[in-house]
């Protein structure tokens, strides 16, 4: 069993605004990522299967979560319900923490992030 997970030196993926690094868990009940933010999400985003939870480790920025908006800074955590949109925007490292584990399958894209 393996016990300790390095940080990909590439990205796992990249957006407009935000490269992110997947920890090669290889776990259906929980994800986590690193998500380095030059600018923030592209666009607006609804999971239909896992729960979100963001821990902000270094930057600021702000969280447009359903129609409410949270500015966010410095170990502030962030809670993204499954089945809620929501976008972000900022210069921020994220962990990201899914429950359960992303698949590619159950995520919705909506509109271009306005939050720029």
């Amino acid at each position: 069993m393996k016990n300790i997970y390095k940080l990909p030196l590439d990205p796992s993926f990249s957006q407009k605004g935000l490269n992110g690094y997947n920890y090669a868990l290889n776990a259906e009940n929980i994800s986590i990522t690193v998500e380095d933010c030059f600018k923030g999400h592209d666009r607006y985003h609804t999971n239909v299967y896992s729960d979100k939870i963001y821990y902000v480790v270094e930057g600021k920025g702000v969280f447009k979560i359903g129609e409410e908006k949270f500015n966010v800074e410095k170990d502030d955590l962030i809670k993204v319900p499954k089945n809620t949109q929501f976008v972000f925007a900022g210069k921020m490292k994220l962990l990201l923490i899914m429950i359960p584990a992303f698949r590619p399958q159950d995520g919705i894209d909506g509109k271009e992030n306005d939050l720029y």
